[in-house]
């Protein structure tokens, strides 16, 4: 049988891909992602298995009557002929193993858009490192720890030209385990460390960067002066003249004075036909992309929980404030902290260029294609009080027309405004999305019965 690589969610195999399906949510999805300076400030436990964090894809080895396959966590298969799969066949049938697919580099480290490539060249130079049993055909990785499971897999899996079991080593104190990240991964360059604890616990260790990011939006609270301040920051890189959202810093340092980024910011405000809520609710302010600011980071994500590409919206400025347009494959930064304004940078010198993570991100050409146009299907507002003291709240229900065409979209989207002058947060808002109308119609009747009480006026 010839090399064969299919395509996203393809593998057909119910049992099989549903074990995958409870490992990557139990195990693969829950490890805590820890910058190096971190280290003894996040992991408690004394005692840890590690091992060298191989810069790949997250595929599942599966054994059954037809031979070996390669599974992807999107539902990708490899099968046929491939040195990789003949490494493999020799397992017992209904063997399922977790492994790093990876380019091997003996100059250093690996990189993981090299695995796409060589998937699209045949498999050519593709290697699989092995570092967990998800099963042996009768227990599961819920039946055993990690460190019987382990020596299950070095017992049965022989290391081979393409296939074998990544290295660990047991480590006992936080110093040897500083000591070991700093001679391995820092003096050679690679990505990280692996830890699992004693207590369960999983952690990928990784060498902080940072990030210069322009800011294009913030939220609020109240300061324990009672002034406003800023809550978290949305942040985006430059391409061209158009800006790619690449997450959020909910965490602030303690040299950044968020009242006055809260004054600086709050001038800079821009209407957005783009909207962004916070966990807590809030939609972020957009402001003009003038700021920017060095973002510390414990890791760049390009994959969502699922293996697909991370879809990050692309937006335009211009007189008229923010301009959507079609999501691009691009990143997320993890465990963002915005560290201090860059007074020294400007948007329009390249200060937050999308090149600074295109080491491990994809080439990105955004697209200028606009989406298509929402459309309100709901809107009431009422007021209450007089004079120069009128109250307003606003509800608006509006259909996307853009989750058919890009998934990160909900179909409907319901938007409360609260506007009272006299609070210390005179704007709040809420935003809930909602996947059909009735959905969305009944949440807005939910909102105006929570809101909506005696004294209330509704307007046209």
């Amino acid at each position: 049988m010839s090399y064969k690589l299919t395509g996203v969610e393809t593998y057909s195999n119910v049992e099989t891909r549903s074990l995958i399906n409870q490992y990557r949510t139990v195990v693969a999805t829950r490890y805590q992602p820890c910058g190096h300076t971190e280290i003894r400030d996040v992991i408690r436990s004394s005692s840890f298995i590690v091992s060298r964090k191989i810069d790949g894809e997250l595929w599942f080895a599966a054994i059954d009557a037809d031979g070996a396959k390669l599974i992807a966590a999107n539902g990708r298969t490899l099968t046929g002929s491939h040195p990789i799969l003949d490494e493999l066949k020799s397992l017992p049938i209904n063997t399922v193993l977790a492994g790093e697919l990876h380019v091997p580099n003996h100059d250093g480290r690996e990189r993981v858009g090299d695995v796409s490539r060589a998937l699209s060249k045949k498999g050519e130079g593709l290697a699989f490192a092995v570092f967990d049993l998800v099963t042996d055909g009768e227990t599961t990785f819920y039946d055993s720890p990690y460190v019987s499971r382990l020596e299950h897999i070095k017992q049965s899996v022989l290391a081979g030209p393409t296939v074998h079991v990544i290295p660990t080593e047991l480590l006992s104190g936080i110093s040897d385990l500083e000591i070991r990240f700093n001679e391995e991964i820092i003096a050679n360059g690679y990505e990280g460390l692996v830890v699992r604890s004693e207590d369960g616990r999983g952690y990928k260790i990784k060498t902080e960067r940072s990030v210069d990011a322009v800011i294009l939006g913030f939220t609020e609270r109240e300061g324990t002066n009672e002034a406003l301040e800023v809550r978290s920051l949305l942040l985006g890189l430059t391409q061209d003249d158009q800006f790619i959202l690449v997450g959020v810093a909910g965490n602030i340092a303690v040299d950044v004075n968020r009242a006055e980024l809260h004054a600086l910011l709050k001038a800079l405000t821009t209407p957005s036909e783009y909207r962004h809520a916070a966990s807590t609710g809030q939609v972020y302010q957009m402001v003009k992309p003038q700021i920017i600011v060095e973002a510390k980071v414990v890791d760049i994500q390009v994959t969502d929980s699922k293996g697909l590409a991370m879809k990050q919206p692309v937006l335009s400025h211009s007189n008229s404030g923010y301009q959507a347009h079609k999501p691009v494959a691009a990143v997320t930064l993890i465990n963002a902290t915005a560290i201090r304004v860059r007074d020294d940078k400007q948007v329009e010198s390249d200060g937050a260029s999308w090149r600074q993570v295109e080491d491990v991100a994809p080439v990105v050409a955004p697209s200028s294609q606009n989406l298509v146009a929402s459309e309100v299907i709901r809107r009431q507002v009422w007021t209450k009080g007089s004079g120069d003291k009128v109250d307003v709240r606003k509800l608006v229900v509006w259909k996307t027309n853009k989750s058919e065409s890009d998934p990160s979209f909900p179909a409907f989207v319901v938007h409360w405004t609260d506007y009272s002058k006299g609070r210390k947060s005179p704007l709040d808002r809420e935003v809930k999305p909602a996947p059909t109308e009735k959905s969305a119609l009944a949440l807005a009747d939910k909102m105006i019965e929570e809101n909506i009480k005696k004294g209330w006026a509704e307007v046209t």
